[in-house]
């Protein structure tokens, strides 16, 4: 029901037919696009004042550091890599190190080269075409890398087994996660270079066969491929994209986690022996993989892949071929930036789509999201910003755990078995963020009503452990719309039926419990419970 009045407050239509979210509630939708986080109250008043001022906020949010992690997730959205994998035993590599902290680290490696070409300004093709990885000190030690500084944090490294680099397309880190054994000959992780940077799935592609071609599928499957019509509609190009990728193919089983991992050039020729195709990019031979990321670079479809892969992970919709005129748009401003991310970011999060809630065509207002669901992550840093506490398990957050299952139970992804984000509300979502804000909410009671607090409260500013609503009414109702502006960003109207509800919550805790900090609890864990914290 909130929802529902939410799209019901919304303005009326403007002169092209669309209807945009308050000023209000835009500063809200950016900022947690953006930046994983509400507005303070003093930036949503100013945009109320001056509605004008939400470019200027967009560009002060479009230059916050928490924008690299929130680019990170769009795009491991489209390449899977945040699995929770090792894919070898720490052990084995002579590491003793938590396997949980080693997991992220790796599942980062190509994540964590997106935010250097993103921070650093640099264009687009330098994902694919980089003479580097990137490494903190734990993943050096894993994939042994040699890396450019002593900085504790992520910097350029190189592999220390004479590989070539080309970006993206030499991490260990993606081999292992597009694995190819046997006589699949490499080509799923031609697919998946194909997929991840063209936006463009084989497996997706209709084919059709007859009785007879599948019997010679079952009978000789390399003499199908190479001589069947309908298999070399997709063959044709997919095997000369799969033979770059042999010198990380192991025929025999390898010794160990080093062997595992290792490139070998003497085993570069090995499309010989199974699809007879040497390496090319559509119908273009190449020399290797330094070529093939030049090649990649220089299509026009990978450009267009990383316009799709931004708008969708803001807007939360797949794209139609509707969309097309908009997403020329972006791209147009894309090419102009020098293919630069930040200038697409922004042209996304400065369009009238993105604020836009319902249309006068319903063709158009069934393109619309009106309402955008938080990601685990993105509900983990709004609470963590709002009360100071994060659901940790084992030091790790329980939000972006996969080995919890919490990301996937409250609709994230793992990268395996669950590959697309669930963006409506569930009954996981709803048990997840109830016992998030359960926990969440005892913290905060806990600090901020202890007597001996010696800073300022985070949340319980109006009432200490001795205010009653008979002693105190007025501060009683004063804390419960504080609560709700500072959790939910949206302040309670004037004949709102919450002061008096949870007013009543309060009272009721208390008569079970006997203990104030309990009874704050409960009436912070039902505010922290508000779809509007849940949805932006």
């Amino acid at each position: 029901m909130i929802l529902i009045a939410m799209l019901a407050c919304a303005p009326e239509p403007e002169g092209d037919g669309l209807t945009l979210l308050s000023p209000r509630e835009q500063l809200i939708r950016v900022s947690v696009e953006l930046r994983g986080v509400h507005p303070s109250e003093e930036e949503l008043l100013a945009i109320e004042a001056d509605p004008t001022l939400y470019s200027a906020f967009a560009e002060r949010y479009l230059a916050d550091p928490r924008l690299s992690e929130r680019l990170r997730e769009v795009f491991n959205s489209r390449w899977w890599t945040r699995t929770g994998d090792t894919y070898f035993d720490a052990e084995e590599a002579g590491i003793s190190v938590n396997e949980v902290d080693l997991a992220r680290s790796v599942g980062d490696e190509p994540l964590r080269l997106l935010s250097h070409v993103f921070e650093q300004e640099l264009p687009y093709s330098e994902l694919v075409t980089a003479p580097y990885t990137m490494a903190d000190p734990l993943l050096a030690q894993f994939w042994d890398l040699d890396r450019q500084s002593d900085d504790p944090g992520w910097v350029p490294a190189t592999y220390r087994d004479g590989r070539p680099h080309a970006g993206l397309l030499t991490m260990s880190t993606i081999w292992q996660r597009y694995p190819s054994m046997g006589g699949n000959a490499n080509r799923h992780r031609a697919n998946a270079v194909s997929k991840m940077l063209l936006c463009d799935d084989y497996l997706s592609r209709p084919i059709v066969l007859n009785r007879a071609q599948v019997d010679q599928l079952t009978v000789d499957p390399e003499e199908a491929i190479s001589t069947n019509v309908a298999c070399q509609s997709c063959h044709s190009s997919l095997d000369p994209l799969a033979g770059h990728f042999f010198g990380f193919f192991h025929e025999e089983e390898p010794d160990g986690l080093r062997a595992a991992t290792l490139y070998l050039p003497e085993a570069e020729q090995g499309w010989r022996s199974y699809s007879g195709r040497s390496p090319g990019y559509y119908g273009v031979p190449t020399s290797g993989l330094e070529e093939l990321g030049q090649r990649v670079a220089a299509d026009p479809r990978y450009y267009d892949c990383a316009v799709r892969t931004v708008f969708e992970g803001i807007l939360q919709r797949p794209t139609t071929p509707e969309d097309w005129t908009m997403l020329q748009e972006h791209r147009a401003v894309f090419a102009d930036a020098g293919w630069r991310l930040r200038p697409l970011l922004r042209s996304v999060v400065l369009s009238r789509q993105f604020l836009a809630v319902d249309a006068v065509d319903p063709a158009v207002a069934a393109t619309l999201t009106p309402v955008r669901t938080t990601s685990p992550a993105q509900l983990s840093a709004i609470v963590e910003d709002i009360t100071g506490f994060r659901w940790d398990f084992d030091s790790e957050d329980a939000l972006q755990a996969q080995g919890a299952g919490l990301p996937v139970l409250m609709g994230g992804i793992d990268g395996r078995s669950v590959t697309a984000a669930g963006r409506n509300p569930s009954v996981g979502t709803s048990l997840g963020l109830e016992r998030f804000a359960q926990a969440a909410a005892q913290a905060v009671a806990v600090a901020d009503l202890d007597p001996a607090r010696t800073t300022e409260a985070r949340l319980l500013k109006y009432v200490t452990a001795e205010t009653t609503p008979e002693s105190d009414p007025k501060a009683f109702e004063g804390q419960i719309r504080y609560l709700y502006l500072r959790i939910t960003g949206i302040p309670l109207g004037e004949d709102a039926p919450e002061p008096a509800a949870l007013t009543t919550l309060w009272k009721q805790v208390y008569a079970v419990e006997g203990s104030s900090t309990r009874a704050w609890a409960g009436v912070l864990s039902a505010v922290l419970r508000d779809p509007r914290v849940l949805f932006y």
